[in-house]
């Protein structure tokens, strides 16, 4: 069975509350990843933001020439995380039910990296493949 472990990204910003909006999507693209843990300066995680939270944002201050706010005021605060010792089915479940794009992933309470919901996808086509004696799922 599959692992968290075994497939997350571990590479990813560490956004820090006080970043701007604009700081925060350059290092999203500079990762390729729609969204990521938010620390403070304790280096503690204190929120999630995705690139729907941005997106809010940037658009609303399209309207008005001005783009002032911090991450801290768009991002989501309440965080769901998953463990690295997490099997990639139940880490499946989550995603679905609570409808999920990417999760930061903690090992000993630290924030060590962060799994999207395609590389969840990719490891149950491959444990399919395992129940149909090493063929792909149809």
């Amino acid at each position: 069975m599959n692992m968290v472990q075994d497939i997350f990204q571990r590479e990813f910003p560490r956004l820090q509350q006080d970043d701007t909006i604009v700081q925060a999507v350059q290092q999203l693209r500079q990762f390729n990843l729609t969204g990521a843990p938010v620390f403070n300066k304790d280096n503690n995680l204190v929120g999630y933001l995705s690139e729907q939270d941005c997106l809010a944002a940037m658009l609303h201050a399209s309207y008005f020439c001005s783009l002032h706010n911090t991450i801290a005021q768009v991002m989501s605060k309440k965080v769901v995380t998953v463990l690295a010792s997490d099997s990639v089915v139940d880490t499946a479940v989550i995603f679905s039910s609570l409808h999920l794009h990417q999760l930061p992933v903690l090992e000993n309470g630290v924030v060590v990296g962060v799994l999207n919901r395609g590389q969840v996808v990719r490891a149950l086509e491959a444990t399919l493949g395992e129940c149909y004696g090493g063929e792909r799922a149809a």
